[in-house]
């Protein structure tokens, strides 16, 4: 039921929406294909605004981009950019060949990729689930959009260079995001939101932007929601749809970003959104640094969502809890090994975890960092499969 003031009508829009989710998911398939067949062609404008963000020189001919390109402030970043990606690039060389070695999904050209609480990580879903062709991430921080270059300034572009280098510290230094720094990393008057990350993110890993539109599965309940005053979400849903593929050409990818709040009292505003998220079937879950969520019974349902319709999950031990993976129908792999939670949140602790890794003695390091214990090959992950 929906805590609002009408509640007949808006019990009517949510079945409409219910229905409506159920279509959408029909014609996803049939989307990406007819969008496949035109490739070829992609946003040239978007695509060159990520390779600058990024620290790469696009191709010349654009006026606008060409007379920023030529700032003193565009070299100094290329250099920072540079610097950082050549120890970042190793790291995802690394998890590309365990992935290789360790990761067996059956028609993963035909999968999707659930990603709860990512943030702007499109680092690590893409390095572990490079063939799926459909991700669906959702996380509190807003989608935003690329900033327009061809409005600002010098001094406000070098000012933006700066942002995304803070933005880019704790990615490239340990691998995850801080949900206390992105507050203020992803609301800057030049970068704002996650689209601008993981598009630089794209260019950095040759990915080339084909499309980027905002995207609202439920465009009454948004209007509904915005007039009103009160009982409405402290947090409306926005979305972000991006189509790429690589430089080189190759089949198209989709990523879906939400910004949602996924608890379980904040989902009764949004009752459609888990099912949108569990028909896109047959579906792998990626879960890490996030804050031990899923052991929170604010977050039953999603939690619900995921075991009831993923078959193959990669995780640090923030994800769903072992307890409830350590049985049948799921088989589990652990990696690395097993450490205690930070300071802050050792609620998070789990005595069964750390038996199980204690048990199986002589298992080599994981070759990257993985979770909070990201220096000196301390971390540890497992897979889970149906």
């Amino acid at each position: 039921m929906l805590p609002c003031g009408d509640r007949s009508s808006l019990s009517f829009l949510t079945l409409r929406y219910l229905i409506g989710s159920h279509i959408a998911a029909l014609v996803v398939a049939t989307a990406l294909g007819s969008a496949a067949a035109q490739s070829s062609d992609f946003n040239r404008r978007a695509t060159a605004t990520a390779q600058i963000l990024a620290g790469i020189t696009p191709a010349a001919g654009d006026p606008a981009f060409d007379r920023l390109l030529s700032s003193e402030v565009f070299p100094e970043h290329q250099k920072w950019m540079a610097a950082h990606w050549i120890q970042t690039r190793s790291r995802i060389a690394a998890i590309e060949a365990w992935r290789a070695q360790e990761v067996r999904i059956s028609g993963a050209s035909n999968r999707a990729l659930f990603y709860p609480f990512s943030g702007p990580d499109f680092f690590n879903a893409y390095a572990l689930f490079p063939d799926h062709p459909l991700y669906i991430f959702f996380s509190l921080e807003r989608p935003g959009t690329l900033p327009d270059l061809e409005s600002v300034t010098p001094v406000q572009f070098g000012k933006m260079l700066q942002d995304v280098r803070n933005a880019f510290r704790d990615i490239f230094e340990r691998n995850y995001f801080i949900t206390d720094y992105m507050s203020k990393q992803l609301t800057t008057p030049w970068i704002r939101g996650s689209v601008p990350i993981m598009a630089t993110m794209m260019a950095l890993l040759h990915l080339r932007i084909v499309r980027i539109e905002p995207i609202d599965l439920y465009p009454e309940l948004t209007n509904t929601y915005e007039a009103l005053e009160t009982k409405r979400p402290r947090r409306l849903m926005r979305g972000v749809r991006i189509d790429f593929n690589h430089a080189n050409g190759g089949p198209l990818r989709r990523l879906y970003y939400f910004s949602v709040d996924a608890t379980d009292k904040a989902l009764e505003f949004y009752p459609g959104f888990l099912d949108w998220v569990a028909q896109h079937r047959p579906a792998s879950v990626l879960l890490k640094s996030a804050s031990y969520l899923l052991h929170d019974g604010q977050f039953e349902k999603t939690r619900a969502m995921i075991l009831a319709n993923a078959d193959y999950v990669i995780q640090d031990d923030t994800g769903i809890p072992y307890r409830l993976l350590k049985h049948a129908p799921w088989q589990v792999r652990l990696y690395g090994q097993y450490n205690k939670p930070i300071k802050g949140l050792r609620y998070g602790y789990q005595a069964d975890l750390e038996s199980a890794f204690r048990a199986e003695a002589g298992r080599s390091k994981l070759p990257f960092p993985f979770g909070y214990h990201w220096r000196g090959k301390q971390s540890g992950l497992l897979i889970a499969m149906r």
